[in-house]
């Protein structure tokens, strides 16, 4: 299983994308050995067990979401260029990577596989360090969906 590991710049608390079983991740803070949240393909449930869904009960009076920095956004298409890469803005994503497209992560000086192409992929980016990889002959789009 996969696993990549973020510390927090401003709480320098260490935080961890894991993947628990094929197509379902967790996102853990490691710090304080506290589980934030699971996803798959279809949901989202935080660490009280509520589907993203549901969970809009849970809003301050405000409209602000304690959960996430930014409510889920729309799909947001990019285009890389055969083979060439597109680096991640800072963020969570889900990524429906291209049929020749793949996640890369750069660990310990080299960019490393993340994903298989044309996978749908859960990622934090912290904006320089993951990046999208199209192996093909020809241009292809990806999809990100923000949701932090």
């Amino acid at each position: 299983m996969g696993k990549v590991r973020i510390v927090g710049d401003a709480s320098r608390k260490e935080y961890q994308l894991l993947e628990e079983t094929a197509g379902e991740f967790k996102v853990k803070n490691v710090s304080d050995n506290v589980d934030i949240l699971k996803a798959t393909s279809t949901t989202i449930t935080d660490a009280s067990g509520v589907q993203l869904a549901s969970h809009g009960g849970r809003h301050r009076a405000d409209g602000a979401d304690p959960l996430f920095l930014v409510p889920f956004g729309s799909d947001t298409s990019v285009s890389v260029a055969a083979g060439g890469t597109y680096t991640v803005p800072s963020g969570m994503y889900y990524i429906k990577c291209g049929p020749n497209t793949k996640v890369q992560v750069y660990i310990g000086g080299a960019w490393t596989d993340y994903s298989a192409v044309g996978a749908l992929v859960l990622v934090v980016s912290d904006g320089s360090n993951v990046r999208l990889y199209n192996t093909g002959t020809e241009a292809e789009a990806s999809t990100l969906r923000r949701v932090a």
